[in-house]
């Protein structure tokens, strides 16, 4: 990180024009911003890259591109916010690529399950950091998937302390938001999306094998006309951040099939990407 870290020396960094072109140009969903925008997206990245730690991980060696693309993705769900909705996060650590981590759950019947499974990425709760995964950073599959504004939608969920998909209303943003209408727009949704999955699910065999081509091919045919990627089904915060990387990055099929949804959306982020 060559160009931080001499910047880092002077004080608060400023990005090369050179270097925020070439950013803009690999993060196509940032195309609908105007260039007023644009230009506040750049402030906003300057500043957190000045209050916040970037650091690699495993030995990764962290580049200039990298740190402004994790700093462009993570402004811009706070664009016409604040970035105050992130001071509960330390920094940023990037690995090379998936890392483990601890899960649980408890079932119906009270019983807590512990295991470990592979992440692209992570937010960790109470002042904890972003973790990312570099090769997830940049994976492109046409689905809408962007593991950065995932992981920074948790942490503002996570701002009052309870991570359950309805983030803190600010005062002075979101005056014109309910909690009631939230609720019942999310719920729906969510319960609505986790009906459909199920129906997807049972289309699979039960011998399933995602490396076996021939499942992985039914997969995508069966799961191929949902608008959001399954795994917002696992949790309402899940829904909320799933949901929010498909406003940014791919919001056509969550405006069709949930138009509710995306309607929040755009009332909290103060934005519209399909307006432009």
């Amino acid at each position: 990180m060559q160009w931080l870290q001499n910047l880092f020396r002077r004080g608060k960094p400023q990005i090369p024009a050179s270097l925020w072109e070439d950013c803009i140009a690999r993060l196509p969903f940032l195309h609908y911003l105007s260039d007023a925008d644009l230009e506040r997206l750049k402030a906003l990245c300057e500043t957190l890259l000045d209050k916040k730690s970037f650091i690699g991980a495993q030995g990764f060696q962290l580049d200039d591109e990298t740190a402004v693309a994790i700093a462009a993705q993570a402004c811009l769900p706070v664009l016409n916010l604040t970035l105050d909705l992130y001071d509960d996060m330390a920094g940023v650590i990037v690995y090379p690529s998936q890392f483990i981590i601890p899960q649980s759950e408890v079932d119906e019947a009270g019983v807590v399950h512990e295991w470990h499974e592979p992440a692209s990425g992570e937010a960790v709760s109470h002042g904890g950091a972003v973790v990312l995964s570099w090769e997830d950073i940049h994976a492109v599959d046409g689905t809408g998937f962007n593991v950065v504004i995932h992981e920074f939608v948790h942490k503002i969920d996570m701002l009052d302390g309870t991570v359950n998909g309805r983030p803190p209303f600010l005062t002075g943003f979101h005056e014109a938001l309910s909690a009631a209408e939230w609720q019942r727009i999310f719920t729906t949704a969510y319960d609505d999306f986790t009906a459909r999955v199920a129906e997807c699910e049972e289309q699979l065999p039960e011998d399933y094998d995602d490396e076996r081509p021939e499942h992985a091919a039914l997969y995508d045919k069966v799961f191929g006309d949902l608008p959001l990627d399954p795994y917002a089904s696992r949790h309402p915060a899940e829904f909320f951040a799933v949901a929010s990387e498909a406003f940014f990055v791919m919001p056509e099929p969550l405006a069709e099939d949930y138009p509710e949804v995306y309607g929040m959306l755009a009332k909290y982020y103060r934005q519209d990407p399909l307006a432009a």
